[in-house]
């Protein structure tokens, strides 16, 4: 499926590699700048003021206009596991959303597995309900609150709470 998927903000399928079928390796386009997570830890390290600035609302516009083409496609389709490492930047910091391992196509009688990362999972994934796109959308404002503080110590606190 991830092959299909062609925008600017979703990184490219290139192909598939392999020795053996047990050794399969997905190839995608190289992205220089890392991940969400690894630009959060530089933040923190630097002591960058807390909140929203230029490239940070880049970067969030960017996950936005991926997740509305997602959303936007006939059936839907559903990361299910969008949180700072699946974010990543290229070396002008575009950001495009990555690993759709377990993404789903959103059909009425399936949407009730529960999967995804916790620390980001909506509640009705994590209690087994029916959900849609809107999973995604509560994974994206868990990503947007950690931006807005330089979120390396929001998800250390959430951790320590469980």
């Amino acid at each position: 499926m991830t092959a299909t998927l062609d925008h600017p903000h979703i990184v490219t399928f290139i192909g598939v590699a392999w020795e053996s079928l047990s050794d399969l390796c997905v190839v995608l386009e190289l992205m220089e700048g890392s991940d969400l997570r690894s630009l959060l830890y530089k933040y923190q390290a630097s002591k960058r003021p807390v909140g929203f600035d230029k490239q940070k609302i880049s970067i969030a516009l960017n996950v936005c206009q991926a997740l509305t083409y997602l959303h936007s496609l006939f059936p839907p389709i559903i990361h299910r596991d969008l949180k700072s490492r699946n974010v990543l930047l290229d070396g002008d910091m575009k950001a495009k959303l990555s690993d759709f391992g377990i993404f789903r196509e959103r059909l009425d009688r399936t949407m009730t597995a529960c999967v995804g990362t916790s620390l980001w999972m909506a509640p009705e994934v994590m209690l087994g309900e029916r959900y849609d796109v809107k999973a995604d959308m509560f994974s994206f404002g868990v990503v947007l609150e950690a931006w807005s503080r330089t979120g390396v110590r929001w998800q250390a606190w959430l951790c320590s709470r469980k």
